[in-house]
């Protein structure tokens, strides 16, 4: 399954960590058990260490850029490493919970942020809930 894999395409990559870095500072900060758990993803997907401090001070990516990015990277011919929006939503969804969760719970402003980056990839809530529920009870029931 995507939520296991590994993101071979550097561009790819850096799209994930940006959307992975805009859910968890949705609710204003990052602590220091979010950000070792934060880089600690960000690395496993990339194969890279994580540079969290360029991306704390890049502009967050908002989600409808990232479809398009993602969109406009896909194709025969083009970069994307053949990656699916699905498949990038899920690891999106996956890792963004894991890494909240490390202060013990999601907030609200993290689950709408979740919600939208799924379904700008294209993801229906139930989806969304399919891919959350074994790790988080209180987000998959909780989604709107």
């Amino acid at each position: 399954m995507a939520a296991d894999a590994r993101l071979l395409d550097e561009s790819a990559a850096h799209l994930y960590a940006q959307a992975l870095v805009a859910i968890v500072r949705a609710d204003g900060e990052i602590g220091l058990e979010e950000g070792a758990r934060l880089a600690e993803k960000l690395e496993a997907r990339s194969g890279q260490p994580a540079n969290l401090d360029d991306l704390l001070l890049a502009e967050p990516l908002d989600p409808t850029t990232l479809a398009d990015a993602l969109r406009n990277a896909s194709g025969p011919f083009r970069g994307g490493g053949g990656l699916h929006p699905g498949e990038l939503a899920a690891m999106i969804v996956v890792d963004a919970i894991s890494v909240v969760l490390a202060k013990g719970h999601v907030s609200e402003e993290e689950a709408q942020q979740i919600v939208r980056y799924a379904t700008a990839l294209g993801c229906t809530l139930d989806e969304i809930r399919r891919m959350s529920a074994h790790l988080s009870p209180w987000f998959a029931a909780n989604i709107r």
